[in-house]
Protein backbone atom coordinates (compact mmCIF):
# COMPACT_ATOMS: atom_id res chain seq x y z
CA UNK A 1 0.00 0.00 0.00
CA UNK A 2 1.54 3.40 -1.28
CA UNK A 3 0.55 6.11 1.01
CA UNK A 4 2.36 10.18 0.21
CA UNK A 5 4.68 11.74 1.67
CA UNK A 6 2.22 14.10 2.26
CA UNK A 7 0.46 11.66 5.05
CA UNK A 8 3.98 11.26 6.45
CA UNK A 9 4.33 14.91 7.24
CA UNK A 10 0.98 15.34 8.24
CA UNK A 11 1.62 13.05 11.18
CA UNK A 12 5.17 14.39 11.49
CA UNK A 13 3.41 17.96 12.08
CA UNK A 14 1.27 15.73 14.82
CA UNK A 15 4.36 14.95 16.94
CA UNK A 16 5.44 18.40 17.04
CA UNK A 17 3.56 19.49 20.17
CA UNK A 18 4.17 16.28 22.14
CA UNK A 19 8.20 16.76 21.33
CA UNK A 20 7.90 20.06 22.64
CA UNK A 21 6.70 19.38 26.28
CA UNK A 22 9.50 19.27 28.79
CA UNK A 23 11.35 16.68 30.14
CA UNK A 24 10.44 16.03 34.06
CA UNK A 25 13.03 16.36 36.98
CA UNK A 26 13.93 13.11 37.31
CA UNK A 27 13.71 13.71 41.76
CA UNK A 28 10.42 15.52 41.69
CA UNK A 29 7.56 13.18 42.49
CA UNK A 30 5.36 11.40 39.58
CA UNK A 31 2.65 13.46 37.98
CA UNK A 32 -0.27 12.02 35.90
CA UNK A 33 -0.27 12.60 32.02
CA UNK A 34 -2.88 13.96 30.12
CA UNK A 35 -2.65 13.74 26.50
CA UNK A 36 -3.16 16.15 23.99
CA UNK A 37 -6.05 16.43 22.45
CA UNK A 38 -5.29 15.18 19.05
CA UNK A 39 -2.60 13.08 19.70
CA UNK A 40 -3.12 9.27 18.95
CA UNK A 41 -0.94 6.57 19.39
CA UNK A 42 -1.95 4.93 15.90
CA UNK A 43 -1.07 7.89 14.39
CA UNK A 44 2.18 8.21 16.07
CA UNK A 45 3.15 4.58 15.17
CA UNK A 46 2.64 4.63 11.94
CA UNK A 47 4.24 8.31 11.39
CA UNK A 48 8.04 9.41 10.15
CA UNK A 49 10.02 11.60 11.39
CA UNK A 50 11.12 14.56 8.77
CA UNK A 51 14.44 13.80 9.06
CA UNK A 52 14.66 10.55 8.51
CA UNK A 53 12.64 11.55 4.79
CA UNK A 54 15.04 14.82 3.63
CA UNK A 55 18.15 12.51 2.26
CA UNK A 56 16.33 10.21 0.70
CA UNK A 57 16.19 8.82 -2.72
CA UNK A 58 13.62 9.41 -5.09
CA UNK A 59 12.87 7.06 -7.72
CA UNK A 60 11.14 6.69 -11.15
CA UNK A 61 10.64 2.70 -11.68
CA UNK A 62 14.16 1.06 -10.74
CA UNK A 63 15.85 4.45 -11.23
CA UNK A 64 17.19 6.92 -9.26
CA UNK A 65 16.34 10.20 -10.29
CA UNK A 66 16.42 12.41 -7.49
CA UNK A 67 16.89 13.50 -4.01
CA UNK A 68 14.63 15.05 -1.09
CA UNK A 69 16.25 18.19 0.00
CA UNK A 70 13.82 19.86 1.68
CA UNK A 71 9.93 20.08 2.73
CA UNK A 72 7.70 22.94 2.47
CA UNK A 73 5.43 23.22 5.13
CA UNK A 74 2.15 25.61 5.27
CA UNK A 75 2.28 26.52 8.54
CA UNK A 76 -1.32 28.37 8.79
CA UNK A 77 -2.96 25.22 7.32
CA UNK A 78 -0.36 22.22 8.96
CA UNK A 79 -0.09 20.78 5.43
CA UNK A 80 2.35 20.48 2.85
CA UNK A 81 3.37 22.48 0.28
CA UNK A 82 5.82 20.93 -1.65
CA UNK A 83 9.05 18.87 -1.38
CA UNK A 84 12.06 19.79 -2.45
CA UNK A 85 14.33 17.33 -4.81
CA UNK A 86 18.03 17.58 -5.85
CA UNK A 87 18.44 16.41 -9.27
CA UNK A 88 20.91 16.58 -11.95
CA UNK A 89 24.79 17.13 -11.60
CA UNK A 90 27.14 14.92 -10.12
CA UNK A 91 28.23 14.33 -6.54
CA UNK A 92 26.44 16.99 -5.94
CA UNK A 93 27.93 19.63 -8.30
CA UNK A 94 25.81 21.04 -11.03
CA UNK A 95 22.34 19.68 -9.43
CA UNK A 96 18.94 21.83 -9.50
CA UNK A 97 16.83 22.34 -6.84
CA UNK A 98 13.06 21.35 -7.90
CA UNK A 99 9.64 22.05 -5.86
CA UNK A 100 7.64 19.07 -6.66
CA UNK A 101 3.83 19.16 -4.87
CA UNK A 102 3.73 16.40 -2.77
CA UNK A 103 1.15 14.27 -4.42
CA UNK A 104 3.08 13.37 -6.70
CA UNK A 105 5.60 11.78 -4.58
CA UNK A 106 4.75 8.08 -2.86
CA UNK A 107 6.39 5.92 -0.52
CA UNK A 108 6.30 1.95 -0.35
CA UNK A 109 5.79 -0.20 2.79
CA UNK A 110 9.87 0.04 2.29
CA UNK A 111 10.05 3.70 2.93
CA UNK A 112 10.81 3.78 -1.09
CA UNK A 113 9.98 6.98 -2.52
CA UNK A 114 8.42 7.22 -5.84
CA UNK A 115 7.39 9.20 -8.50
CA UNK A 116 5.87 9.18 -12.31
CA UNK A 117 7.56 12.21 -13.15
CA UNK A 118 10.83 11.73 -15.42
CA UNK A 119 14.25 12.66 -14.52
CA UNK A 120 13.69 14.55 -17.81
CA UNK A 121 10.42 16.60 -16.45
CA UNK A 122 12.33 17.32 -13.50
CA UNK A 123 15.30 18.50 -15.05
CA UNK A 124 13.36 21.11 -17.38
CA UNK A 125 11.14 22.08 -14.47
CA UNK A 126 11.85 25.57 -13.24
CA UNK A 127 14.99 25.92 -10.60
CA UNK A 128 13.59 26.11 -7.03
CA UNK A 129 15.21 29.51 -4.83
CA UNK A 130 14.80 29.57 -1.25
CA UNK A 131 15.23 33.14 -1.47
CA UNK A 132 11.80 33.46 -2.44
CA UNK A 133 10.73 32.41 1.03
CA UNK A 134 9.25 34.61 3.52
Amino acid sequence: MKATVSAVIAMFLALAPAHAQQTQNPSAPAQATVPIPGIEDAKLAASARASKLIGSTIHKGDASIGKIEDVLVDLDHASLTAVIISVGGFLGIGDKLVAVPVNQIKVSNEAKFTTDLTKEQLTAAPAFDFGKLQ
